[in-house]
């Protein structure tokens, strides 16, 4: 079924005017690509990731410690379904469209962590995305610690060293690791994220219409 770019544009604005979380911030990715691609069925991709959680879930028992649960989830995510970087076509605009990364299981750091987020929800984990400048991880809250995860190397886990690393490479050295860059960012601000990365490259590949149109929606979802 065809969807009118306006209609997909109303179904965005209504969903922006809502809470986003975990557990519909996968909904709001796959509007974003739905204005761009009428053609997709936003509920289909949003079933392949249900479905995905629930096998992530199977593998749980009751009353194991949510470590474990992680596991399980890396398991499935990674392991099974293989999700990973695109490391060859970074700048490809597919990356940043939630349905492609569901079909070729390639993308961004932040449209992988999006999966992962939505996978944790159902696994009733404490997720959330961290947006360091010029990457995307997660970050999973437990009794004791929390564990930094890059959905985008295949779903390693990474040390403070190995973050304060990744941060000094990306920056050439300009920018010191501190806490504020490891807080735990919304919804909103992740898809704002996603647009702004959709916007730069759809400028890059040279499509003012669809640049302009991503930073549209930037603009309805506000700060």
């Amino acid at each position: 079924m065809l969807v009118h770019p306006a209609e997909a544009r109303r179904q965005f604005r209504e969903y922006a005017s809502g809470e986003i979380t975990n557990e519909n911030l996968a909904w709001g990715a796959l509007l974003i690509a739905l204005e761009d691609n009428p053609r997709i069925d936003p509920h289909h991709y949003l079933n392949e990731l249900d479905a995905l959680a629930l096998r992530a879930l199977h593998r749980c028992s009751r009353n194991e410690p949510p470590i474990f649960r992680l596991g399980h989830l890396h398991a499935e995510v990674f392991d099974e379904a293989g999700y990973r970087g695109d490391e060859t076509n970074y700048y490809d605009p597919r990356n940043a469209y939630l349905h492609e990364v569901i079909e070729r299981k390639v993308g961004l750091p932040i449209t992988l962590s999006i999966i992962f987020l939505h996978v944790a929800a159902k696994l009733g984990l404490a997720a959330a995305g961290v947006g360091l400048p010029g990457h995307y991880i997660v970050k999973v809250q437990f009794e004791l610690n929390e564990v930094y995860v890059d959905p985008f190397n295949e779903g390693s886990t990474m040390t403070m060293m190995e973050i304060e690393k990744l941060l000094h490479q990306i920056s050439d050295g300009t920018i010191e690791l501190t806490s504020d860059h490891l807080r735990a960012w919304s919804g909103r601000q992740t898809l704002h994220r996603v647009l702004g990365n959709l916007q730069s490259m759809w400028m890059r590949t040279g499509d003012p219409r669809k640049a302009a149109a991503a930073r549209e929606r930037m603009e309805i979802l506000g700060a």
